[in-house]
């Protein structure tokens, strides 16, 4: 479970919507349409029917219940992404509906909790959603929270290397509310020069497959370099090819940061 990975960044997922589309660089190996999907199909979790390319919207997993449990950091679709263009803007809109749904009823129990109960830990739920879509995402943002992201809610940009990086990240600033950078897998040298007016930098190599890219050490520590003199935190997952034993010290240092209010 994510929870207990101490390289991955969220506490649980909650993928509503599934598939996707090979779409740039770091999808040749995708962990999803090689291993998770067909993986799901053989135990009856995914139709049969379901292949690279064809997006489903899963109707039980709709339920806000579905959700509830789930605390910390929650990742949103993790298997696809909610803003390929095959996904229709409703379906979008579900999604962030039960999102913001359970979001305000935790805020209506905090506020209703007895004066006389024991205090609890100040660490609020977060969910975040990830894309490599960055245009159509911040479209679609912008019109549903004209004033902003609500603090809930954490979106992020993937890139694979410095033209992806160029050509997404300035979607994602236009996105007011928490921002992240997720560079997974890191293809080669990223300067971020121009996108410091974001909350956090994750980091990871390629894992998963005999074919996988290695990660050049000296492109993790400018980007850990950059985040350090800039006040970002900087996470990363890991350095190797393998995903089962991960590689996570550089410099003598684990770095796993989190930006504040952001609990796993």
């Amino acid at each position: 479970m994510a929870k207990h990975n101490p390289g991955d960044i969220l506490t649980s997922d909650w993928n509503p919507v599934v598939g996707c589309r090979r779409y740039s660089a770091g999808c040749r190996d995708c962990w999803w349409l090689d291993g998770i999907m067909p993986w799901q199909r053989r135990l009856g979790n995914l139709p049969d029917n379901l292949t690279e390319g064809v997006p489903l919207l899963l109707e039980t997993r709709l339920d806000p219940a579905k959700l509830r449990g789930k605390t910390g950091i929650v990742g949103v679709v993790q298997h696809g992404d909610l803003f390929w263009d095959e996904v229709p803007e409703p379906a979008i809109h579900r999604v962030l509906d039960v999102v913001d749904q359970v979001a305000a009823e935790r805020t209506e129990q905090a506020v209703r909790r007895p004066a006389r109960a024991a205090p609890r830990p100040a660490s609020p739920t977060k969910y975040v959603i990830w894309s490599k879509r960055a245009e159509r995402m911040a479209d679609v943002l912008a019109r549903r929270y004209p004033q902003g992201l609500p603090a809930h809610l954490a979106c992020g940009v993937s890139v694979e290397n410095q033209a992806l990086a160029d050509e997404r990240l300035p979607h994602l600033l236009r996105i007011a509310g928490w921002r992240f950078v997720m560079i997974e897998p890191m293809l080669g040298p990223i300067d971020l020069a121009g996108y410091e007016d974001v909350d956090w930098i994750v980091v990871g190599s390629e894992t998963g497959s005999p074919r996988a890219r290695p990660l050049n050490p000296d492109w993790v520590r400018a980007l850990r370099d950059f985040a350090c003199v800039n006040g970002i935190p900087f996470f990363l997952k890991q350095l190797g090819t393998s995903h089962k034993s991960p590689d996570r010290d550089l410099d003598g240092r684990c770095w796993d940061e989190f930006p504040a209010g952001f609990v796993k």
